[in-house]
């Protein structure tokens, strides 16, 4: 199956340029623990055979009914997703929610924190071309940049820089500077938020996006901290985004952030 290829690319990848971050206490065992093996072997070993079925043949009843999705399982299959074949580890809420944003917002830059294969970028470029007037820039950081596949470094909005973020000040201050706004800024690395927040704030301007992914979910003393620095920065959340699906059924909880 097509789409199985590049999860394997990735896998390798990783194994030839990173081995001791593949282990289960670096990013090999935090892209892939029992969950994300789960969704990742249900591309590997998908049976397309029955792909294809008559009406007829099938129960009308869904597994996953969309009004009360925000209370179902959806883990697995957002870990399986993939674009263009490439890994693209969002949720289908958030995946439905980023055009949104891209469309209202018109971002000349998009900023991502965290690369992965490159699908994501990828993907957020091409949404950019579709659907900005003016497509601007997609910026891409990571530190583990070999992982990224070639297909993603081929597209003409996209550019890959490897970047330690364990540090804020190892930004190209420069290139922030001259990266046309507005902004949306998408942090998807886990890697020393609100200290990345606190230095990227500094380039914002009223009006540009800051999303953080995954980590507000588990509201803790730390990210109730963060929020609190958030706030003071002067954003707020918009929940048109964080409750388009129900009360933050997003990866993002209260994470939808705009520079007011």
């Amino acid at each position: 199956m097509k789409v199985a290829s590049e999860h394997k690319a990735f896998w390798s990848a990783g194994h030839e340029n990173y081995p001791d971050q593949m282990r289960p206490d670096g990013f090999g065992g935090q892209l892939f623990g029992p969950k994300a093996l789960d969704g990742i072997t249900a591309v590997l070993n998908t049976d397309s055979s029955d792909r294809f079925a008559k009406p007829s043949d099938r129960s009308w009843m869904s597994s996953t009914y969309p009004w009360t999705g925000d209370r179902r399982h959806t883990k697995i299959g957002a870990l399986a997703k993939t674009y263009r074949g490439l890994i693209i580890l969002k949720t289908p809420f958030d995946l439905a929610l980023y055009p949104r944003l891209i469309w209202e917002l018109q971002p000349r830059t998009i900023i991502e924190l965290g690369s992965c294969q490159g699908g994501s970028g990828l993907w957020f470029a091409d949404n950019m071309s579709v659907l900005c007037e003016k497509p601007g820039e997609v910026h891409s950081f990571d530190l583990y940049t070999k992982l990224v596949h070639e297909n993603a470094k081929k597209h003409p909005l996209l550019t890959f820089h490897q970047v330690d973020l364990a540090d804020a000040a190892n930004f190209d201050e420069k290139l922030l500077v001259s990266l046309p706004h507005p902004w949306l800024v998408i942090d998807d690395a886990h890697v020393q938020i609100f200290s990345v927040f606190s230095y990227l704030d500094n380039f914002m301007m009223s009006g540009d996006y800051y999303v953080i992914e995954d980590e507000p979910v588990f509201a803790n003393k730390e990210i109730i901290d963060g929020f609190h620095l958030i706030e003071q920065a002067g954003y707020l959340v918009d929940t048109y985004y964080t409750d388009a699906f129900g009360t933050n059924v997003t990866c993002a909880p209260n994470a939808w952030l705009r520079k007011s």
